[in-house]
């Protein structure tokens, strides 16, 4: 009785054993074989959208840095109608970035910019303001904490809009006017 086996050294032999018998190997390969050809058509549309979502938010974090500016970047009666651009970006708010589109507490906001500015009703309204927007920017930051759950309460936008037309008020007061677009002067 002879027990010796044939164990032929070709390709195709070795091969058969293998699929008969596979090591860890084998399997891992075939595994990342398959989800390379299930997975494939699908990679480029991800790559697309990667792409998209990364530029998105590079211009997005772009207009961030250009929104927060210190109040020697700004005159007094420049400051109304940035606070009133980061209240509308707030209420209009579609995702995260844009509900926390600037820090109340830093730039224009900042205390120490702030006591830069001439004694009056408005620098009182302004500093004022600040602290509103920041405290309604915190309170309501947990409904719009995810981008695809972003639904600003109208309690917050009335808040808003409250806080804003109280600057508003204080900046006619002081006798500041906003400057009139192209459309708005007419032809004389």
């Amino acid at each position: 009785m002879d027990l010796s086996f044939d164990n032929s050294q070709s390709r195709t032999a070795r091969f058969r054993r293998e699929l008969r018998n596979p090591s860890m190997l084998t399997i891992i390969l075939i595994l990342i074989v398959i989800a390379v050809v299930v997975l494939g058509p699908f990679v480029p549309g991800w790559v697309s959208t990667t792409r998209g979502s990364l530029e998105a938010i590079a211009k997005k974090k772009e207009l961030n840095e250009a929104g927060i500016l210190s109040l020697g970047a700004i005159v007094p009666s420049q400051i109304t109608p940035w606070l009133n651009h980061q209240v509308n970006t707030m209420i209009d708010a579609q995702g995260p970035l844009d509900w926390k589109v600037v820090s109340f507490r830093s730039g224009a906001c900042l205390g120490e910019n702030l006591s830069q500015l001439p004694a009056s009703k408005y620098s009182t309204a302004i500093i004022t303001a600040c602290d509103e927007l920041d405290d309604i920017q915190q309170q309501y930051s947990g409904s719009c904490f995810l981008a695809s759950d972003c639904n600003v309460p109208e309690i917050a936008k009335e808040e808003l809009r409250a806080a804003m037309s109280r600057v508003w008020s204080e900046f006619s007061d002081a006798g500041f006017v906003l400057p009139y677009e192209v459309l708005e002067q007419g032809l004389p």
